[in-house]
This record gives C-alpha cells, structure tokens and sequence, in this order.
C-alpha cells in the first residue's frame, strides 16, 4: 500500500475535499529514501515478472478490471470526494478504466511478437526482431483523470513486463491507493507496482532523478514537464562509468488549448453545440482535450452560440456526491481566481460575456461558474489574450466568429499547444483536409474530447511533442518496449 514501512519519512500532506473544503485524509510522503528503496525493490522483481508468461501478465491486468468493476462504487466515491467530479462522472471515469485496461492488455501479445523479417525464410540465415521491457517505469500521472491517466501507461507497462513506480498526483493520492490495492489483489506483485506518495518537487523530483529508469511517463502542466525532461537527463548524464549512460525513455502529456470549427455546413447547429458543450464542461473542463477555443462560421454563429448558451445554463452546480449534479467544483483551491483573472483580463479587452452567473455559484468549494465568452476582439492574433493563448483548465470557452475555412485553420493554429482539434461539417473530406493540416496528435470530425484506447494519445508542439513516446494504441504499448535484433546463421 502507499504507506508502508518505507515510507520513513515523517513528512505528510492533507488531502481536501474540493466541496466540502474539509481534510479528509493524511497521507505519508515517500521521501528520498523511500523512493530509492521502492526503486531497488521494483528493479529486482521486475526481472521475474518479465519472465512470468504473457497470458499471465495479461490475466492479472483482466482481473484487475474485474475487482475494479465490482468495487467501482467505492473507488468512485473516493474520487469525487478528493478531486470534485459528479459522481455520474466518477462511476463512468472508474468504468471504462476497466474497459481501457482490459483493451491495453490485449495489444501487449501483438506488441511483443517476435518479427521474422529475413529475405530468405528457408535459407540459411534468419532475422529476427524480439522486443523486451524497459525495466522500471515512473509512472507520474495527474489529478483529473487519475484513474484514465494511470492505466493509460501502467497496463501498457505491466503487461510488457515492466516494473511500475505509480505517483499520483498529491491531489488524488487515495485513488492512487486503490489503484495499488486491486493490482496487488489481481496477482501483479507487491513489488513490482508500488506507490510513491507525496509532493512534485520532492517525491516527484526523486523519482524522475532515479539512475537505471527504463521509462518515464509524466501528465501534467507543460512547465513541470520540462522540469522533468530536464532532470532525467541530467541525472542519466552524470552517472559514473557507463553503468546505464542512457536517459530513461519519455512519455510526455502537457496539456492543451484544444480548438473545435463548426463549419457553415455543419448539419445540425444544435447538436454540435452539445457535443461542444459537453467537451468544454465535462469534468468542469478540467481534461487535457476539454474544448477551450470555438471557430464558428458566421452563417450559423447565432444558432450555435444560442444552443451553446442554452446548454451551459442546463449546467447543475452543487454537491458533486448528489447524482444530479453535472458542474461540481474545481480541484485545487487556487483555480477559480485564476480563471476569474482569465475572463476579466478578456472583457478588460473589449470581449464580450455571451453568458456566466457568477452569482449563481455555491458558496462553499472551489467552484467557477460556467462562461462563454466572445466578441470580436478575439479575432486575429490568439497570443494577445490569456483566454484563447494559456490553458484555462475550467468551464470557460472562448467562442470566435469567423468568415472562412482558412481564418479558422490559421486561428486554430496559432497555439503553442497542439494536442487535438475537431471539425463539425457535412463533409468528411474537408473536416480530414482541415485536420491534417494541424499540427495536432488527434483530429476529430464532428467529435471532440474523447479518448480511445485503440488510437495512440500524443501531443505535438507543447503539448508534448518532439521525441516522446504516446500511451494508448498499439504505439502506445510499444512505447514500454525495446526491440532486440537476432541474427541466426545456421553454420
């Protein structure tokens, strides 16, 4: 569990009910030491664990989801209760985790097959391609969707046989500790996934110093992810000797600023405003993919922003414990202000609120009331305003109307983010022909902010792009192995 006797320190941190503002758990830090301790422990049992056969690995991870579906209703409670989110959301985050487990581990037999790929399959020499674990993976995963961000790289790394350090963010800890819990209950050993628990700059910044990882996967906001980058491969380069000269292998998810068009074109207005609706407020907005920038053509703005506004104010705030709720709070203390100064900044400028009730907003928890904001001094240069230039990380959208497909694309462009980007129009050639000219991980058509397992997950630009490995998707899989080359000749 995530604090067992190694966790030596005597350092704490709180975890606080975003709704309630109430403590509702200490939770012990790993410090230095643990951490290096947990490290040696993974190194060695992961050597095992590789060795155990495939179909092995692969069942622990279905059993996992098995135990997961069955205790899904406590592991949901626990995450609306330290980050926020409805309980509605909860249950459906904790159920297609199991989905995503179970579909990850399914692609780790195609992602490790051997590839015969000699000339001459009779002849007398054969070429193989074998591929084999990178060792241990830190796996530093982020607060939002704790229990999708996880799985996304520990199935992977799991059921390729890799060793796995999970550290959660210090905002969801307790579901970090379910996540271990079940693991352990589905047969993966204690050893070979273990919990770090604690803050970003220590315990986080322990792992990522950690000299012989195979891998790191890191979710979370672009300035740490540099930090992270930085310090592996400082410390890789200061190893003495040429014990592993090599930085560890990195899985870098930063964010985004995600753009949706809605063509002149688009079918039905109205059914793309709740698709969009629901991307830019699901989870109050606090997703990697939530829609922050709306490019919608003039012809059809005043249906699509009436529809959009409609179903903002739809939005029920509250108890995020009371089904019904379908806005909760935001998950850190701090967030509202930050987004409060986003919007003033904006209407300081000459923006327009096409809709926000501040006044409307519970008294107690960190919540933010829905906005919608537009205007037309939004147009031009998307750098100029923090709304439509830095991640918001909330439930506010910025909506700018436009005349053309080419203001669109080079609006949804101009970004130093580069994640996803969606497309709403009758026509699937154009939408592909838009999409592909964006430097983005993913394209939507008529979709937006949603995840598939099958499909790999990365960003481009700042959102994590350069030489990072994806999670999800066959890639994904094969992001948590290496390839060994064999040349057989028969002498």
């Amino acid at each position: 569990s995530s604090s067992s006797s190694s966790s030596s320190s005597s350092a704490s941190f709180d975890v606080v009910n975003p709704y309630t503002e109430e403590t509702i758990a200490t939770v012990a830090s790993d410090d230095d030491m643990a951490v290096v301790s947990k490290f040696v422990r993974a190194s060695k049992a992961q050597r095992d664990w590789s060795a155990a056969p495939l179909p092995h690995r692969v069942g622990c991870l279905h059993e996992f989801a098995r135990l997961l579906r069955s205790d899904s209703d406590s592991v949901a409670t626990t995450l609306t209760q330290e980050m926020g989110k409805p309980i509605a959301q909860a249950k459906a985050e904790v159920l297609g985790t199991c989905a995503r487990v179970k579909a990850i581990a399914d692609m780790a037999e195609e992602a490790m097959a051997p590839r015969d790929v000699s000339a001459n399959r009779s002849g007398a020499v054969r070429e193989i391609v074998e591929y084999e674990p990178l060792g241990v993976v830190a796996n530093i995963s982020a607060w939002n969707y704790p229990h999708f961000l996880a799985a996304n790289v520990f199935a992977a790394a799991l059921a390729t046989g890799n060793a796995v350090l999970l550290k959660p963010s210090e905002v969801t800890p307790l579901s970090g500790a379910h996540v271990a819990r079940l693991l352990h209950a589905a047969g993966v050993p204690r050893d070979v996934f273990q919990v770090c628990q604690g803050a970003g700059p220590t315990t986080g910044a322990a792992l990522v110093q950690l000299q012989g990882l195979g891998a790191i996967a890191f979710t979370g906001v672009r300035a740490t992810g540099r930090r992270v980058a930085y310090a592996a491969a400082t410390a890789a380069a200061t190893v003495g000797g040429d014990a592993h000269p090599t930085p560890p292998r990195m899985t870098l998810e930063l964010g985004g600023k995600d753009a949706v068009y809605i063509r002149a074109d688009v079918p039905d207005p109205a059914a793309a405003a709740a698709s969009v609706a629901a991307g830019a407020f699901h989870n109050a907005g606090q997703g990697c993919c939530s829609v922050e920038r709306v490019y919608v053509h003039r012809a059809v703005a005043t249906l699509f922003i009436d529809a959009l506004v409609a179903a903002a104010a739809e939005l029920r705030m509250g108890d995020p414990m009371d089904a019904t709720t379908t806005l909760g709070p935001l998950a850190q203390r701090m967030a509202p202000a930050r987004i409060a100064a986003q919007i003033a900044s904006a209407v300081n400028m000459g923006a327009k609120v096409l809709y926000h009730q501040p006044e409307t907003t519970p008294t107690l928890g960190f919540f933010t009331a829905p906005a919608i904001i537009g205007g037309a001094v939004l147009r031009g240069s998307q750098a100029a305003h923090s709304l439509t230039r830095d991640e918001s990380f909330g439930p506010v959208v910025a909506v700018i109307v436009v005349d053309d497909d080419e203001e669109a694309v080079e609006a949804m462009a101009d970004s130093s983010y580069g994640l996803t980007a969606g497309v709403y129009t009758a026509d699937e050639a154009v939408a592909v022909s838009i999409l592909r000219r964006l430097e983005v991980g993913t394209g939507y058509w008529n979709a937006c902010n949603h995840v598939s397992a099958r499909l790999p997950w990365s960003g481009r630009l700042g959102s994590g792009g350069g030489g990072g490995a994806p999670t999800l998707g066959l890639e994904g899989v094969r992001a948590f192995v290496r390839p060994k080359s064999m040349y057989l000749r028969r002498s």
